[in-house]
């Protein structure tokens, strides 16, 4: 009786925001803090630990790596980029006058007498394994020494769980690297013992498309592994809308290696809507490599799949990749190549469009052909049966086939005796039974059926996600406010360009008075914009009723996450 009261009693206090910590997990990044920071402490989150003698090799790279092409691939991908050459070239600039464009051979020539100034010897060290006890966490993981043969493991990829059939691709393997990773974090930099955990309650960000299985493992990793006092999960889309201030808005989410779009009103995100692309920021850096070595890039050693050199053309990126058509003509780009124990090598080096048509991929998806084929768009799976679970879904799936048949029998019984000259009629009873069994399968929720589509550009994607909608009313609210949140959505000028693009394909009958494109809203980083709803959220009194606390989750398993996740489960 004492322990419910002091539990009632807890439940009922305000929730203090810096005993609250909110973990964004992502696949390049990890944003984690507390809930009163005003901004998350951002690491790569990945994970290196020394090979066993004779043990098998595995290491996960920075980016997504590219394929072989075939020859008529390689052509569509060449006439791709030909043709939005020309686009470029008949764009006007803001004031008007026609916009110069740069060819491959003219950033070719201009670069062929480019040298590198040599430098000192570069102060870093690789790390080896005399440096570690069991592993390295974070950016430290780039300077994991090749020849020490470390094992190094990205726990998420393309949005979900890393799970692969080579070492530490299983489930609980995966689960030890993010205890490890999330652990040390809150150890080292939030300075939070693991034995004070219990007092502290963690927020954790999930995709918007979720696998049922991976979040139960998570909470039990949040409540048992790690020790806090309480947690609950909120969908990133979700958060991405409190963080903006937004009560509805059709929430566009460019990541490192996926694009979801989702369309949101009053804190749920519509199931139907959401869509997961598997291409984003790091297959424009792939793309923006490939236009680099075609127009002479000076900088020959080069290696995307080497870990420096990826991080190092992923800043090139971030830092002069845009959609702005005022910046034209060939523009100045420096960068340092910096490797341990070597001298550095400063380089001074022209590029012209291509800063344009790398993002511009985003929009013209049949260039990503060049980190692989299979990134069509896929929505949320029908939920999958849990022996924890007894009202799963495969439970009302069935209760509910079981409620229509008995009607239905009773509806053929009652007609037959009204009218029993009529002797088709439980013959015809029977047909319609069959084929009301049949529809529950198939009708009973479309919205749970994945969406196995085309491979969607970022305009036709969200195009696809507010047609789904269930009124027009909704359609219209959504076309009227689109957010875009996640690293991928920095590129100067890629709101314009994105609303040029939807003016011309929004039907006319959903068409909105304005249609507002919202890129860090409130000055915001767009990257953090997620994280920083989810610390919102944790502080708001209606929160209370969401929080699962361990001796719960130990009696009640995963049917808590049935009544209390703030999503449809």
């Amino acid at each position: 009786m004492n322990t419910s009261a002091t539990q009632e009693q807890s439940q009922s206090e305000p929730i203090q925001a810096q005993t609250c910590i909110i973990i964004h997990p992502g696949s390049k990044n990890l944003r984690i803090g507390r809930a009163s920071d005003v901004n998350s402490h951002t690491i790569l989150h990945a994970i290196a630990r020394p090979r066993r003698p004779k043990g098998p090799l595995h290491r996960d790279p920075v980016l997504i790596p590219t394929v072989v092409l075939s020859k008529e691939n390689k052509l569509q991908v060449d006439e791709t980029y030909q043709s939005m050459r020309g686009t470029l070239q008949s764009c006007l600039r803001s004031d008007g006058t026609p916009r110069p464009a740069t060819s491959t051979q003219q950033v070719a020539l201009a670069n062929k007498q480019c040298t590198p100034v040599q430098g000192s010897v570069s102060k870093l060290q690789f790390v080896t394994k005399s440096d570690v006890e069991d592993y390295i966490i974070g950016d430290q993981v780039l300077y994991a020494h090749s020849d020490d043969q470390f094992n190094v493991h990205f726990p998420f990829r393309h949005g979900d769980l890393n799970i692969h059939s080579g070492v530490g691709g299983s489930l609980s393997s995966i689960l030890a690297d993010l205890e490890t990773i999330w652990g040390h974090c809150i150890t080292n930099l939030l300075g939070i013992p693991k034995t004070e955990l219990k007092h502290y309650r963690a927020v954790l960000v999930i995709p918007d498309i979720y696998n049922r299985l991976f979040l139960k493992e998570l909470v039990g990793l949040l409540l048992i592994q790690l020790g806090f006092g309480g947690c609950f999960l909120v969908q990133d889309h979700v958060a991405a809308t409190f963080g903006a201030g937004l009560g509805a808005a059709c929430v566009v989410d460019l990541g490192d290696q996926k694009t979801s779009v989702s369309c949101v009103e009053d804190a749920l995100s519509q199931r139907a809507t959401r869509i997961r692309l598997d291409y984003g920021g790091s297959d424009v850096t792939q793309a923006f490599y490939y236009l680099l070595q075609r127009a002479g890039f000076p900088y020959k050693e080069c290696q995307p799949q080497h870990p420096l050199d990826g991080a190092l053309l992923t800043r090139i990126k971030e830092g002069y990749c845009h959609l702005n058509l005022d910046f034209c003509g060939l523009r100045d780009v420096n960068f340092v190549v910096e490797r341990p124990g070597v001298s550095t090598l400063r380089y001074h080096i022209k590029i012209g469009d291509e800063l344009l048509l790398a993002p511009l991929g985003l929009f013209n998806t049949e260039v990503f052909a060049l980190t692989g084929q299979d990134k069509r768009g896929q929505g949320q799976a029908n939920a999958s049966g849990d022996p924890e679970d007894p009202h799963d879904a495969n439970y009302l799936r069935e209760t509910s086939r079981r409620a229509h048949k008995e009607a239905l029998e009773n509806q053929s019984t009652s007609t037959a005796s009204m009218d029993p000259i009529d002797n088709s009629t439980n013959a015809g009873g029977q047909g319609e039974e069959d084929l009301v069994v049949d529809s529950l399968a198939a009708d009973a929720a479309p919205d749970d059926q994945p969406q196995q589509q085309l491979l969607y550009s970022l305009d036709q994607a969200i195009l696809h996600s507010v047609e789904r909608c269930s009124s027009d009313e909704m359609k219209r609210r959504m076309y009227s406010c689109i957010l875009l949140v996640g690293g991928g959505a920095k590129f100067e000028g890629l709101s314009t360009w994105l609303h040029n693009r939807l003016l011309l394909q929004i039907p006319f009958q959903f068409r909105p008075e304005q249609t507002e494109i919202i890129v860090g809203p409130k000055e915001m980083d767009p990257s953090m914009v997620a994280w920083k709803g989810a610390a919102i959220m944790s502080c708001l009194e209606s929160a209370q009723e969401l929080w699962i606390r361990p001796t719960e989750w130990k009696k009640i398993g995963v049917r808590l996450l049935r009544e209390r996740a703030p999503f449809y489960w």
